[in-house]
C-alpha cells in the first residue's frame, strides 16, 4: 500500500468533518446578510412585496421571431426621452376600447404606450 493513499475509514471522517464546516460557513454567512427585512401589514402584504406589474409585457401567443423582432429593434416599456415615445410615432397603432397597451406596424405584441424603440419616428402633424 502506497504512503498517500487514504483508506475509507479515514475518507469519509475528512468528507463529515468538511460537510459540517461548509454548512457552518454557509449559515454564517446567511446570517451575516444585514438586518432583517421589513415586514409589511398583512392588509396590504401583496401590494408591498410586488412591484407594480407592466399590463404590456404579456408576450404569449409571440413566436420566437417575433419577439426576436422586438429585441432587435430595442423595445423598451419606458422611454427615457419623454419626447420619444410610442404615442408620439409614425409606426403607433392606437389602444382599442380600454386595453392598457396598443400595437406597432412594425411589431407584434403589446406595446406600452410610453415605450420607446430604434425605429421611433416623429408622427407626421
Amino acid at each position: 500500500m502506497e504512503k498517500n493513499s487514504i483508506n475509507r475509514k479515514d475518507f469519509f471522517k475528512k468528507m463529515g468533518i468538511l460537510s459540517v464546516g461548509a454548512m457552518s460557513a454557509s449559515t454564517l454567512i446567511s446570517a451575516c446578510g444585514g438586518a432583517e427585512a421589513p415586514k409589511a401589514d398583512t392588509m396590504n402584504a401583496d401590494k408591498a412585496m410586488k412591484p407594480a406589474a407592466d399590463p404590456c409585457a404579456d408576450l404569449t401567443g409571440l413566436t420566437d421571431q417575433e419577439k426576436s423582432t422586438r429585441d432587435a429593434l430595442g423595445y423598451i416599456a419606458k422611454t427615457e426621452n419623454p419626447e420619444q415615445v410610442c404615442t408620439n410615432c409614425n409606426f403607433w397603432q392606437a389602444q382599442v376600447g380600454d386595453a392598457p397597451c396598443g400595437g406597432c406596424t412594425l411589431m407584434k405584441g403589446p406595446i406600452h404606450p410610453d415605450g420607446w424603440c430604434k425605429s421611433w419616428f416623429a408622427k407626421a402633424t
